[in-house]
């Protein structure tokens, strides 16, 4: 098998390993598996990362860089239509629902390795994404927001798993919401709605 062959394209081996997780899950994933899907041996790979955990922690930026997009453009319209910075995280909560809807395994990789070094990665995104200066930031707010994104992290692998009905994810959300990150803008009194 493609003993002397090159890698043109070192992105496509990021793409083909996040196809492979989404296939199997990570639990499936390995580096022989990987080299089989782009026709080179299992040793090419390691010219090109030093390891199996820097083939994985590509497919978890990639992974990242699916799950956020789109998720500017929902903003933007929730603000367009009067929804504040805070009640940007009611639209977050849908945008991950659906994400995980339509790649759960993917979905499920990247809250389970995005854990443990920090899911919003990349200069932290979702800051940049819902203006975080827009609003005064403060230990309870952050807090507050932490506890929300745990709250709809464990409800999308819920979801995931069977344990939960999106519609019921929807609920428990918007009480989440409500409780968490409700007070601090006016905003919240709009219903929690799928767009």
């Amino acid at each position: 098998m493609g003993r002397g062959k090159k890698i043109v394209d070192i992105e496509l081996v990021v793409d083909e390993a996040v196809a492979l997780i989404e296939e199997g899950g990570v639990e499936e994933f390995s580096t022989r598996r990987l080299a089989s899907r782009l026709g080179i041996s299992a040793m090419t790979l390691y010219n090109y990362y030093e390891n199996r955990g820097a083939i994985i922690k590509g497919a978890l930026n990639r992974g990242l860089d699916l799950l956020w997009s789109g998720l500017s453009e929902e903003v933007d319209a929730w603000r367009i239509r009067g929804g504040g910075t805070i009640g940007a995280y009611r639209i977050f909560a849908d945008h991950l629902l659906s994400f995980a809807i339509a790649r759960p395994r993917l979905c499920r990789f990247i809250l389970a390795e995005g854990a443990a070094g920090g899911w919003n990665g990349r200069e932290g995104r979702i800051e940049k994404i819902f203006g975080a200066g827009a609003y005064e930031r403060s230990e309870p707010l952050d807090r507050d927001i932490y506890l929300f994104e745990l709250l709809i992290f464990a409800l999308a692998i819920k979801v995931i798993g069977g344990g939960e009905t999106p519609e019921r994810f929807r609920e428990l959300a918007t009480e989440g919401y409500e409780r968490l990150l409700g007070r601090y803008e006016a905003s919240s009194a709009q219903p929690y709605s799928s767009t």
